[in-house]
């Protein structure tokens, strides 16, 4: 991996084990996966550009995407503003595209409420129990969109925006309804959402084909 910006992503992951028998033990990346890191994976990979009727991996048909393709360059971009914004408008096909370049993947559920909680199966948000507000969390449209990753306080091990600002991709599917074979689980709610998303346990899951504007990704890795 020689691409400065991506290598320092990894290697900043955190080490974590998982309580339990939910698995071994993992490192994690600190923050979702940025705009700017999002750029050069899709250019180191090749990734041409979006199809005008579909897309495979990044919704370029949502004119508030991040990410748009310079034909004239033949390269992904973003705005430099966004460079530090977590990434929305990738699917889970694109999720899973990035993290196996990453030599990663993405968390189980079980993984992920172990890592944003602590190990401490009790706890309701990743701070603890005390109720949400805008000085902890990016969530119920108080920012109007996306902010910077480490705009909040991290978790005691150091991980940020484990509640708000973007949910996050898992592997799992939902255990059941009429759409589960087709969609995911997300996890850790999101800047338009209502707090009650925010808590540990809340699940929701979306249909897997689609990059939403309230989607995001964090890599896992296997020690």
């Amino acid at each position: 991996m020689k691409n400065v910006v991506i290598r320092r992503y990894v290697e900043q992951a955190v080490p974590f084990a998982p309580r339990g028998a939910t698995g071994k033990r993992i490192r994690v990346a600190r923050t979702l996966l940025t705009c700017g890191i999002a750029v050069e994976v899709l250019n180191d990979l090749g990734v041409p550009e979006e199809s005008e009727a579909a897309y495979r991996y990044v919704n370029v048909h949502n004119p508030r995407c991040p990410l748009d393709f310079d034909r004239s360059e033949q390269r992904w971009c973003c705005e430099p503003q966004l460079d530090e914004h977590p990434v929305w408008g990738i699917n889970w096909a694109g999720a899973a595209l990035v993290c196996e370049y990453l030599g990663g993947r993405m968390p189980s559920v079980a993984e992920w409420e172990c890592l944003a909680s602590n190990n401490e199966p009790t706890r309701t948000y990743p701070w603890g129990n005390g109720p949400p507000n805008r000085l902890l969390a990016n969530y119920d449209e108080h920012y109007g969109g996306t902010t910077r990753v480490g705009s909040f306080p991290p978790s005691e091990l150091g991980l940020y925006d484990l509640a708000g600002n973007l949910s996050e991709w898992c592997q799992d599917r939902p255990a059941d309804g009429p759409g589960a074979s087709f969609e995911r689980v997300v996890k850790g709610g999101a800047w338009s959402k209502e707090a009650r998303y925010l808590a540990i346990a809340w699940n929701r899951g979306k249909w897997a084909r689609l990059g939403t504007t309230t989607i995001g990704l964090r890599p896992v890795w296997d020690d």
